[in-house]
């Protein structure tokens, strides 16, 4: 029978993690309200200090697949021990960097730190937990991976109006430390796991960075470069499938792979990770979408932007530890599938935003999303790494994770790509439709025109309305075009539902009573 001390230190060792863990989130969306702060600073343009948030989800995209290979030279927990005490330690050079490529540099830096975090917080709790406890233990750790990115905003537009933006970098130095001094207490390898002095595959890392690279790039600058009109973007597209498409060869062929790319034959391991994937599209797209419609369109302040959001962040870490202890009793289809549901709902929802929308209406919609995130995130987690045996777990950690964030790359760009084009394209619509009535918008110019006449003159107030006219056309397609967006992710995540077939019924488990046996 476990002890109580044995049971209190799992579960600290999983808030260890998770706090690790929700660290690297908050980093991959607290920068983005402090742009506008930081390029005034440093004197950058929009190209230029762009390149915080891409050095940053660059380097966490490359080291993710690496994890097995690092742990196994290095050690499992001086590795995870190193990532923390390395990411507060670049947090701290961020937070001091006095010109832009200091800042890039550091940057980069932190996100290769950051990067191993997530995974191997995973194949720790998968390894540390009973079957029959795992659903609850990855509930409380996702609070971490998934509420991480929907606080940043928050967090960073409270410290960017109260203090400066170094402070968004500054607030990791005292969670970091806390959590150093947490995993010297409760962090330990198990006895199975051994170092060794693996030969490194520097031939298949080298493409992965090539590839992953060249990817991630692709889609971070294709949206700014007009895509593949721009002959850049296209070069990476080529560079991006060529080093991907040698780097599967190479790992399926050489004994000693940096990336172990079998899991993939998997079904159960596979369907979860494509699930995982359209989650993220979501998840980040709607995290992208959001903040642009309510400070863009509604003219909310950053901060208040970011209270909009707090309703699925509470409904997120209400729903994920109740969806860990259902895991057990129901199985995975039946949360992955309410939870794929509720998250599609919810776009299907915000398709009947309108520029009249309020509080009580995006309260609600977001709070249904976050219900629908929770649930689908444990559920697809716990069983997707089910039938990994334990010597594969931080290999099929890294995985997930990697195909989660580039995933994630994918819907934001895919979003703003969308968005950009319906935009044009609703706009010469509306246009188009105000010809039959011409009349009438042309009575309305006179009246607009002579409201403003005493203001601005006669001259000047007949451009005035025209400039009127031409914002509300262009608001309304703004509007139009992001109804459209949200209806593509609905859809996309209905399309998911298939998947779940594939899963099978991987991780229900009976809890075992007295000393009996715990069975899959």
């Amino acid at each position: 029978m476990p002890t109580p001390q044995a049971d209190a230190g799992k579960w600290m060792l999983t808030l260890t993690v998770m706090l690790g863990t929700m660290l690297n989130a908050i980093d991959t969306s607290i920068v983005n309200v402090a742009v506008p702060y930081m390029r005034g600073n440093l004197g950058a343009s929009v190209e230029e200090i762009s390149w915080v948030v891409t050095g940053y989800i660059l380097s966490n995209v490359i080291v993710m697949p690496l994890i097995a290979m690092i742990s196994t030279r290095f050690g499992r927990r001086r590795y995870y021990l190193f990532s923390v005490a390395a990411f507060t330690a670049t947090s701290l050079l961020c937070a001091l960097a006095t010109t832009l490529p200091m800042l890039v540099a550091a940057r980069v830096l932190q996100g290769i730190a950051g990067g191993s975090l997530a995974p191997l917080s995973q194949s720790i709790i998968r390894e540390r937990f009973a079957p029959h406890e795992q659903g609850t233990a990855m509930g409380i750790f996702g609070l971490g991976v998934v509420i991480g990115p929907a606080l940043g905003p928050t967090l960073g537009g409270w410290l960017v109006d109260r203090f400066s933006w170094p402070w968004i970098f500054y607030v990791n130095l005292p969670l970091g430390l806390l959590n150093v001094a947490m995993v010297l207490r409760y962090l330990h390898d198990p006895p199975y796991l051994k170092r060794e002095r693996v030969s490194l595959d520097l031939p298949g890392v080298a493409l992965l960075v090539l590839g992953l690279g060249s990817l991630q790039l692709m889609l971070e600058e294709g949206e700014r470069n007009d895509w593949f009109s721009f002959r850049f973007i296209t070069g990476l597209l080529f560079i991006a499938f060529t080093a991907l498409a040698l780097f599967a060869w190479r790992e399926l062929t050489t004994p000693s792979p940096a990336v172990d790319l079998t899991l993939l034959g998997d079904a159960q391991f596979t369907s979860g990770v494509l699930i995982s994937g359209m989650l993220g599209m979501g998840l980040f797209a709607s995290t992208f979408l959001l903040p642009i419609f309510l400070q863009q369109l509604m003219g909310y302040p950053a901060f208040d932007a970011g209270v909009v959001m707090v309703p699925r962040s509470l409904a997120m870490g209400l729903t994920m530890p109740l969806a860990g202890r259902l895991y057990n009793r129901v199985g995975p289809r039946f949360l992955v599938s309410g939870g794929l549901l509720l998250s599609a709902a919810s776009f299907l929802l915000m398709t009947r935003l309108s520029l009249d929308v309020g509080y009580r209406e995006l309260f609600l919609v977001q709070a249904v999303q976050g219900m629908g995130f929770g649930m689908t995130f444990v559920s697809v987690s716990t069983a997707t790494l089910a039938s990994v045996p334990r010597p594969r777990m931080m290999a099929a950690s890294g995985l997930y994770n990697v195909f989660r964030q580039v995933f994630g790359s994918i819907g934001i760009a895919w979003a703003a790509n969308l968005l950009v084009r319906g935009q044009a394209q609703h706009r010469v619509r509306l246009a188009d439709g105000l010809l039959p009535y011409s009349e009438r918008v042309a009575h309305w110019l006179e009246q607009s025109a002579a409201s403003l006449g005493a203001r601005y003159g006669s001259l000047a107030a007949k451009v005035k309305a025209l400039h009127l006219l031409d914002n509300l056309v262009q608001r309304q397609a703004s509007m139009l075009a992001f109804n459209r967006v949200y209806l593509v992710f609905g859809v996309m995540l209905l399309a998911a539902l298939p998947l779940v077939l594939l899963m099978g019924q991987g991780g229900r488990v009976e809890k075992p009573e007295g000393n009996g046996m715990v069975l899959e």
